[in-house]
């Protein structure tokens, strides 16, 4: 996992928390930070991994998931510009784990920078803070989305968020890494009851789906179900 990283240029990261900094700041931590490059299902950390630090989403599409028993549960799809592992603040280990969906590029902060960066800078504080009240918020609107919206709307709806996310950094159409379990999780419907739906999908020409990969080919038609 954390073997996989390289140093980030001076100029990287100017979208996340660490771009309310000052030049001078950045530079005098750029060897600290370190990027790095997470292909599709591939994990950047487990649940109960120690907690060595941050990570900023730079580019590509991951998951957080919460381990309860023996069965995973997905709990958020992860886009540029969010901040994960913020717990690594206060506590030894990751709460939950995170898995790419597709290939992603994070920037990874280490646990005494970032404490060094909060006590010594207001902004960045703030940015982690804020980081935190995300990922609750983003639970709270999931549980609304499967009250409110029909299987068919919720799977749509996803298909739609992840295509958007992969389209805003490639011209090119891009598969996602699928899993039929994990997909089933974030949209609350059973595995058997996505596969029937996304067949019906495949049918139309709205998706292709071939063995562990899926691609989103009629956008306007899915938006039609919302």
């Amino acid at each position: 996992m954390l073997d996989k990283a390289q140093n980030i240029p001076t100029n990287a990261c100017d979208h996340c928390a660490f771009a309310s900094t000052t030049t001078e700041r950045k530079a005098s931590f750029s060897d600290s930070r370190k990027e790095m490059i997470i292909r599709s299902n591939d994990f950047l950390f487990k649940e109960e991994q120690l907690a060595m630090g941050i990570f900023c989403v730079e580019a590509g599409t991951l998951l957080t998931l919460k381990q309860a028993e023996s069965k995973a549960t997905v709990l958020n799809v992860i886009k540029p510009g969010h901040i994960l592992g913020t717990n690594a603040i206060t506590s030894a280990t990751y709460q939950y784990s995170v898995k790419g969906l597709t290939d992603a590029k994070v920037c990874f902060i280490p646990k005494p920078l970032v404490i060094k960066l909060m006590n010594e800078h207001l902004p960045f504080k703030l940015a982690i803070m804020k980081a935190l009240c995300q990922e609750i918020e983003a639970t709270q609107q999931k549980s609304l989305s499967l009250i409110y919206k029909s299987s068919k709307q919720r799977i749509a709806t996803l298909l739609l968020e992840v295509a958007d996310t992969i389209r805003s950094q490639s011209r090119e159409k891009a598969s996602i890494y699928f899993v039929p379990e994990e997909f089933a999780g974030l949209v609350g419907i059973a595995a058997k009851s996505l596969m029937k739906i996304l067949h019906e999908f495949e049918q139309k020409q709205w998706v292709q789906c071939r063995k562990n990969q899926l691609m989103v080919l009629n956008a306007n038609a899915l938006g039609k179900l919302l």
